[in-house]
């Protein structure tokens, strides 16, 4: 999926939950409250969707057998679409250590040389 045609998404999302929590345009408080609720809504459906289309083509990788360093930006997407859904702080620490594994292991990959011949 291009960047633009998921940021297309998000706005119809945020648009929807604008519209699904009756926001009208003013500085009063009831309609503040509607604007944090659409975007509490907002991040809660584009993080369930993230995660359960991460989680379909995981298991459509791990059904054909890939390896596991092929899976792993679906992993991270699974871990973000998941902290989106809900904020946890076990969730976060997986997503920031797997990252930096990932980091680091693809740092020491590049040093070493394949061998001539």
């Amino acid at each position: 999926m291009k960047i633009r045609t998921f940021l297309i998404l998000v706005l119809a999302f945020f648009a929807l939950c604008l519209v699904v929590g009756r926001v009208s345009i003013g500085p009063h408080w009831p309609e503040r409250v509607d604007v944090s609720y659409a975007v509490s809504l907002t991040l809660l459906a584009v993080g369930g969707l993230i995660a359960a289309v991460s989680l379909f083509a995981l298991l459509q990788r791990g059904l054909s057998g890939q390896s596991l360093d092929q899976s792993l930006p679906l992993i991270l997407a699974l871990l973000g679409g998941l902290l989106l859904y809900q904020i946890n702080w076990g969730v976060a620490l997986a997503l920031g250590m797997i990252g930096t594994a990932a980091v680091i292991m693809n740092c020491l990959g590049r040093s070493k040389r394949p061998p001539n011949g």
